[in-house]
């Protein structure tokens, strides 16, 4: 009966125990790691500080993200990556058009930019629909 009695306890702490190291189990302590590091890395190439990018990352293990920083840093360095990645477009190019934004457009539109623009009437192809005709009586 006494044996019974510490079973239970014993039981329930080996199975906490078990638990507590789960994470390393599923590799999930792992994968955050590898994450703050990916966090760093993407910091370093958007021109942010480290401490910035800790800042923003409260979460994730400081030392990772700065590992991360420093790896791509090393890589913009040996210019293994281009550093201008993370800037901006100048303005200059931005005012015109690219032809990724014009090519997009659906062929009815285009078709009704240029008819409107002749001075003509936008077809049905358009998808507008024509305007109803009212018959005298």
């Amino acid at each position: 009966m006494r044996a019974r009695q510490y079973a239970r306890p014993s039981i329930l702490l080996i199975a906490a125990l078990a638990l507590v190291g789960c994470d390393r189990i599923t590799g999930a302590g792992q994968q955050k790691t590898l994450d703050a590091e990916a966090i760093g890395y993407a910091c370093r190439i958007s021109l942010k500080t480290p401490e910035d990018c800790m800042k923003e990352n409260e979460t994730q293990s400081p030392t990772s993200v700065l590992l991360g920083w420093k790896e791509a840093d090393k890589d913009i360095k040996e210019k293994a990556i281009d550093p201008s990645m993370g800037k901006a477009l100048p303005q200059a190019s931005q005012g015109v058009a690219p032809a990724a934004v014009t090519e997009s457009k659906p062929v009815a539109e285009k078709a009704a930019e240029n008819a409107t623009a002749k001075g003509e009437k936008p077809t049905a192809a358009t998808g507008e629909k024509p305007a109803a005709t009212v018959k005298p009586n």
